[in-house]
């Protein structure tokens, strides 16, 4: 995972009442990331144990789709985003689908992780899936046990509140959007350049 570069700036009173990292939160880059993965990313965080944190980039729109990437996949019109760094030959997704896909597990209100695959192709085929319902991620973003804590002592990233439309919408201004959405010293964030010499 990406190291801090806050020497520039001093972020302590933005990160001092942060939420904690959970299921169902996002975490957004701080302005200044340079690793060129997570640069104002939003991750959505999709579990986060003594064991570690999973979650997926929301915001890093690939060329392709999932159609192209996966042998023998139902065509669907839909985008394909980059999730993170951690096995990139892998398709994971998010949906809405609830009971409809067996095997999922419930992230946050409404929206779920997984879930039984050769089910979500035959969902597919029969056109009972719109692409407002499922996002697919190559990869995934992952953190061993006490890193992503040691991180956010490091005010590397900004942990933020996540809704159901925020999370399946693609957005491509989402990092500034959250951060405007939180007010206040983060508004101030989401104005930074990324080119910190700038500021």
């Amino acid at each position: 995972m990406p190291e801090n570069h806050n020497n520039i700036t001093d972020f302590s009173s933005i990160f001092e009442k942060q939420m904690k990292p959970a299921p169902g939160v996002l975490l957004l880059a701080e302005p200044f990331m340079e690793s060129p993965e997570f640069r104002r990313s939003v991750v959505l965080v999709t579990e986060h144990n003594d064991k570690g944190t999973m979650g997926f980039i929301l915001n890093r729109k690939l060329t392709i789709k999932p159609t192209q990437a996966i042998d023998d996949f139902p065509e669907f019109e839909d985008t394909l985003f980059y999730g993170g760094p951690v096995s990139t030959e892998l398709l994971f997704y998010i949906h809405t689908l609830g009971d409809m896909l067996e095997g999922s597990i419930e992230i946050m209100e409404g929206v779920y992780m997984g879930g039984d695959f050769e089910s979500l192709k035959e969902l597919l085929r029969q056109g009972k899936v719109k692409t407002t319902q499922i996002r697919f991620f190559a990869g995934y973003a992952g953190w061993t046990a006490g890193q992503l804590r040691s991180e956010l002592k490091q005010h590397s990233w900004i942990v933020a509140p996540a809704g159901k439309n925020m999370v399946m919408k693609n957005n491509n201004n989402l990092w500034k959007n959250v951060l405007k959405d939180l007010g206040g010293k983060y508004s101030m964030v989401a104005d930074f350049p990324e080119d910190p010499t700038l500021n």
